[in-house]
């Protein structure tokens, strides 16, 4: 009896130090997620502490800081270092306090200044984010609440597992606006983003709800926590208002005040800032509710200066000069075209170019769905018929009528009792919320495309799906999807052919 009791503690004993091997080598290896988006914390936390000596300004949020904070302007204008801590809201906006502890002293001035969604006015905390967050620079791991370690251990895997596949078949390199480049060394987002990313003026999926039970009880007496915790330090705290894209706003004007003063009562620092200046002109914003444009960014930062100014200054007016809104990228210029030279007589006939023809797939399964019309450029699939309605398997066609299919609706598939596997081909732009809903033995969704060329909600996507459906994608464009701003969030879905 003693000796398999010895036996069995000795495996248990050398399957923990194997474990314990494998992550102090996962741990060592060089970062692979240093190009991405969330790569950008190491640097903020770096800028962060080199101001450990000095007063400065701390601007805490998610991505709508890091989109509409114009650093300089505000050092300019208020003349104290700015420090840009706003990254990402799926990270969790008690993350990004919780890693300003230690860092914070007297004569510091900080600024909270969250999206007002559910998530971020939460204690919500994505484990996976954050060891993406941290893998070059493990340091910041010290800083995560012991409560959050289940979290982290639980997913460290499924990171484990990402890191070393990086590692043997290259980085993820996502390019475009969501990428570590995108950053300049104040931890603005520096990419160029002058106009309005698509034909709308708003996203319709995730709107802006000002309702004051969205936030939770526990976030803000963690809230208070944090500014009682600064102000013990000597530093003075304020809340501000995100930038918001006034066609999301879903309450009027009364709820839009009510929410307000619902966070004036409930949060134990100054509110600095009116809401109704930060409910912005959608030809302000980029690509979310809450992202703003290079002109936005600047009329963001003018509002956030003055506040700050009327508290930390001499309260004058802060004379700067603002943009006016743009209109969306894909509307014609209102500028006419140059003309053009005359050819000399004795020039060549000019040869007019003959256009590529447009790529095609396959429209096999065109009279299995249901559509309408989509933004007037194409078709939007909302229902599938009674001849798809028993398949197991169905693909996304690539036009129907000879007009192009861009998008699937909310619970287009609903009623497809047997459909284990959906095919989606390059010409889709646009997944909306709950699209896969009501499907439940859905499992394989096989898509044929690049992530940044198919847009999908940010969260919530596949909340109501069976927990085994994953998303295959070609193994060459795996990095693209892991790397993205959105489908980065359900990495623990998405496999490689």
């Amino acid at each position: 009896m003693k000796k398999t009791f010895k036996t069995v503690i000795a495996l248990v004993l050398a399957a923990a130090l194997g474990l314990f091997t494998v992550a102090e080598t996962v741990l060592l290896l060089p970062e692979q997620f240093d190009h991405l988006f969330l790569g950008e914390l190491t640097d903020k936390y770096q800028r962060l502490r080199s101001f450990d000596g000095e007063n400065k300004i701390v601007v805490i949020g998610g991505s709508s800081v890091a989109f509409g904070v114009r650093s300089p302007m505000l050092e300019e204008y208020l003349g104290m270092p700015v420090v840009n801590f706003g990254l990402y809201g799926p990270l969790g906006t008690d993350v990004m306090m919780d890693l300003t502890r230690g860092h914070i002293r007297e004569g510091d001035v900080v600024v909270l200044a969250p999206e007002t969604d559910p998530q971020t006015m939460s204690m919500y905390f994505n484990a996976e984010g954050m060891w993406q967050a941290c893998d070059s620079d493990l340091t910041m791991l010290l800083k995560i609440r012991p409560h959050d370690w289940g979290q982290m251990l639980g997913i460290f895997w499924q990171f484990a597992q990402r890191k070393l596949t990086f590692y043997r078949y290259g980085k993820p390199q996502p390019g475009g606006v969501y990428d570590h480049a995108s950053f300049d060394e104040y931890g603005d987002v520096i990419y160029d983003r002058e106009a309005h990313a698509t034909e709308d003026w708003y996203d319709t999926e995730v709107l802006v709800d000002l309702d004051p039970a969205i936030i939770e009880p526990e976030f803000i007496d963690y809230v208070n926590e944090y500014v009682d915790y600064c102000e013990s330090r000597g530093a003075r705290v304020f809340w501000s208002w995100p930038p918001m894209n006034r066609l999301a706003v879903q309450q009027d004007e009364a709820g839009i005040l009510s929410y307000a003063t619902y966070v004036r009562e409930h949060i134990h620092c100054q509110i600095i800032s009116d809401i109704t200046d930060y409910i912005m002109d959608p030809g302000y914003f980029y690509d979310t509710n809450y992202h703003v444009t290079g002109p936005g960014a600047i009329v963001h930062s003018a509002r956030l200066i003055q506040d700050l100014n009327n508290f930390i200054g001499g309260g004058t007016p802060v004379d700067i000069d603002l943009p006016a809104p743009g209109a969306p990228s894909k509307e014609p210029s209102a500028e006419p075209p140059a003309e053009e030279a005359a050819a000399p007589e004795d020039a060549a006939p000019a040869v007019t170019p003959i256009p590529a023809p447009e790529e095609t797939g396959s429209s096999a399964d065109a009279a299995c769905f249901t559509y309408d019309d989509y933004e007037g450029r194409g078709l939007i699939l909302t229902g599938v018929t009674a001849e798809g309605m028993d398949r197991e398997s169905l693909e996304v066609p690539w036009e129907i009528g000879g007009e192009k299919v861009l998008a699937v609706d909310t619970g287009f598939l609903a009623g497809c009792e047997n459909l284990r596997t959906l095919y989606i081909q390059a010409n889709l732009e646009r997944v909306m919320q709950g699209a896969f809903d009501s499907c439940p033995r859905l499992t394989e969704l096989r898509v044929d495309g690049d992530g940044s060329d198919l847009l999908v909600p940010g969260t919530g996507l596949f909340d109501n799906v069976s927990p085994r459906l994953r998303v295959y994608v070609p193994e060459e464009r795996y990095g693209s999807f892991v790397a993205d701003y959105f489908w980065g969030n359900y990495i623990d879905r998405i496999v490689k052919e």
